[in-house]
């Protein structure tokens, strides 16, 4: 079952509906390492892109987010024991394709990407498997909202929630999940957590010092930046009730709910940062997800912003940066 992200939300509040989103590409399908004949909901659905940033010799990567692992065991409350039984009867074969999609990436030397919504819910067996998923791989990962998500929905997500689990989830990744960087054939990956719609002074102040590295940069973050072109295919060709974008201009909210408008309006760090990051010529490229639907359209003059769909559905991006 696909699910689009409205349709996401509403199951996250406890509903549960299936999206009738079309498949948005054309896609290489893999099954398992073995060649056996497996039905499609267990095979991985591969979109290829050749993306120039300026690198110092080609590299490949495979780009996969919101993969929503749902445990819970004994070291958990009953609570948080039920939603996972709950949640896994969507995202059952979730850790499957997560597999199914590092394995691709190994067999053909590539860097292992992941935009966030790697957990469903905080959970000593979630991070467990996040611990073990990125064991001796070659990973490179930025946060999602559901990263720091205690029981999926139940409470205002903020600065003060996020900080109830932080230092737990931040030990269990590969790396830095506010801000990171990394050099890879002369090409700076930065990645930057954005997961409730904001970006910081002090994010602006560090990608700041990126950009005097003098490197062509590509951008990893959790949820989609607004563009218009973005903006109207949420909410007019798929009728979102809201956007899900960071940076929509307060003009463009007046059809959110009180909760979603409280959630999405840029603050004026966010829209500072927003403003100078397009202004960057040494911004070639953004991936993302949480909307859990292949897009991609101009964000600047330089950059191009990619949205891979959701890897619980199969979907994946095998990328080449030349």
């Amino acid at each position: 079952m696909l699910l689009s992200r409205r349709n996401f939300m509403q199951l996250s509040a406890g509903f549960c509906l299936a999206s009738t989103l079309p498949a948005t590409f054309p896609a290489m399908v893999l099954g398992d390492e073995t060649g056996t004949e497996k039905s499609s909901e267990q095979k991985l659905k591969l979109k290829s892109l050749r993306v120039s940033v300026g690198a110092e010799k080609p590299f490949r990567a495979v780009h996969i987010s919101d993969t929503h692992l749902c445990y819970a065991d004994e070291r958990d409350n009953e609570r948080k024991r039920n939603l996972a039984t709950s949640r896994r009867r969507y995202f059952g074969d979730s850790e499957r394709y997560f597999r199914l999609a590092l394995q691709h990436a190994q067999k053909n030397d590539a860097l292992f990407l992941h935009t966030g919504d790697l957990i469903d819910f905080v959970s000593a067996s979630n991070l467990d498997a996040v611990k073990n998923l990125f064991c001796d791989t070659n990973s490179y990962v930025s946060s999602g909202n559901h990263e720091f998500s205690q029981y999926v929905g139940e409470s205002k997500e903020d600065a003060a929630y996020k900080a109830q689990s932080y230092a737990r989830v931040q030990d269990a990744f590969p790396n830095d999940l506010t801000f990171c960087s990394r050099i890879v054939n002369g090409v700076n990956l930065v990645a930057i957590d954005d997961v409730y719609y904001n970006f910081t002074h002090v994010q602006l102040e560090r990608f700041q010092a990126e950009v005097e590295k003098g490197l062509p940069i590509v951008m990893m973050c959790h949820c989609p930046l607004y563009t218009p072109e973005l903006f109207d295919e949420m909410m007019t060709a798929r009728k979102s009730q809201c956007a899900y974008l960071v940076g929509v201009p307060k003009e463009r909210l007046g059809n959110y709910s009180a909760h979603r408008y409280e959630q999405q309006c840029p603050d004026i760090p966010t829209l500072e940062f927003i403003a100078w990051l397009r202004k960057q010529p040494l911004l070639k490229a953004i991936f993302c997800g949480h909307l859990h639907f292949h897009w991609s359209g101009k964000f600047s003059e330089t950059a191009t912003q990619y949205v891979v769909s959701a890897n619980y559905q199969g979907d994946a991006y095998d990328i080449t940066f030349c």
